[in-house]
């Protein structure tokens, strides 16, 4: 398989293209864990893997996210993820005594460390005991406390309550995000060996993801390579004893394992990716997408070939064309602004820029108005 077959079948393997999720919550059980350190943006991501007929807006997200259909914490890696809340608890029980260990350096230099640390958490499942709080509620009982309040330290106070499991996302207090005790958001469930839980894990990662390799993920779930290739196995050999084998391909050299029945439904009802987009698709991507996260450095897949420029990472988010990156995009930054400024790295062709048009377009669904374009020039 050559690089533009991988973009093409991670595409529509991750719901990008034929989207076959029917919710957002939805999308995120699929996934597992989805990258959300950008609010706003990483529900879009959501969005984008729903069919447009019910295709939720920002409002409905938000609602979801209230409601706790989605639930947002730091696991992993770690960093912000959305979780299911059916996951919420064995995924971050798996990821809490690896994230607690490379965080250990931070801890001491920013004194959540030890009794302070014991103390603090004990403050911040106070405050949540009734009720969600914002940041700035637990920030004032930590200080009542004389425990760390501000800043840095108190982002780590936080961190160390999520893995806990202690406090987990809350309802929005107007523009506010908040903080809930973590058993009032997630249900109940038998905890799991580890080797399970990461062969679980594993089988979420490689089924929204694939074709994908043991580096990959490594990379993403922030586990050893050992604990990736341990994983990576147990699910082909769980795949082959349920009759729905795991396919081997080489992409340069290196293999890649994707789910045979994705292989062939690509293969069969799509044409291997040819027939399926008839001209040039534009996509707005937010930075921190699956589709570029998902992956291990260097992601060859993503860049054009012969591209050896270094382009500028401003703005943050990915213009893509047919799954290659082509540019930079940024939303608009207020709520009453209208524009969406490119900065792409090439020129656009006629067709490129009618399915830009088009993906604005549902871009301002999505955030409820419409939206123009603010383009620059590309560089020479």
């Amino acid at each position: 398989m050559d690089l533009a077959e991988l973009r093409e079948l991670r595409l529509h393997v991750q719901g990008l293209r034929h989207p076959f999720d029917m919710s957002a919550p939805e999308v995120v059980r699929r996934f597992g864990a989805v990258q959300a350190q950008e609010y706003v943006p990483a529900q879009w991501g959501l969005a984008q893997r729903v069919p447009v007929p019910t295709r939720p807006d920002a409002a409905a997200l938000a609602a979801d996210l209230d409601a706790g259909r989605i639930l947002r914490t730091h696991v992993l890696r770690p960093t912000w993820h959305f979780l299911h809340p059916d996951d919420a608890r064995w995924v971050l029980e798996l990821s809490a005594e690896r994230v607690h260990r490379a965080n250990g350096t931070y801890y001491r230099s920013t004194g959540v460390d030890g009794e302070d640390a014991v103390r603090a958490v004990d403050v911040v499942a106070a405050c949540v005991a009734d009720g969600h709080r914002t940041r700035t509620d637990i920030a004032t009982a930590l200080a009542d406390a004389s425990l760390p309040a501000t800043g840095v330290p108190l982002s780590y106070v936080l961190m160390r309550a999520e893995l806990e499991r202690v406090v987990i996302s809350g309802a929005n207090v107007g523009k506010q995000r908040t903080y809930a005790a973590f058993d009032e958001r997630v249900p109940p469930s038998a905890p799991r060996p580890r080797d399970e839980a990461l062969a679980d894990l594993a089988e979420r990662f490689l089924d929204a993801r694939g074709p994908v390799t043991d580096r990959d993920f490594a990379s993403w779930s922030g586990f050893t390579l050992t604990d990736a290739r341990r994983a990576l196995t147990a699910v082909i050999e769980r795949a082959d004893a349920a009759g729905d084998p795991v396919e081997t391909l080489g992409v340069e050299g290196v293999v890649h394992h994707v789910r045979s029945a994705q292989l062939a439904r690509f293969e069969g009802e799509f044409g291997g990716g040819a027939a399926a987009e008839p001209g040039p698709r534009i996509d707005l991507l937010q930075a921190y997408d699956e589709y570029i996260m998902g992956y291990a450095s260097p992601r060859a897949f993503l860049h054009a070939e012969g591209d050896a420029v270094v382009h500028a990472e401003f703005p943050l988010h990915a213009l893509m064309c047919d799954g290659v990156m082509i540019g930079r995009w940024a939303p608009p930054t207020a709520s009453a602004a209208t524009a969406v400024r490119l900065v792409p790295w090439r020129g656009l062709d006629a067709h490129e820029e009618r399915s830009l048009e088009a993906s604005v377009a549902e871009l301002g669904v999505f955030l409820g108005g419409e939206l123009r374009i603010e383009q620059e020039a590309p560089a020479d």
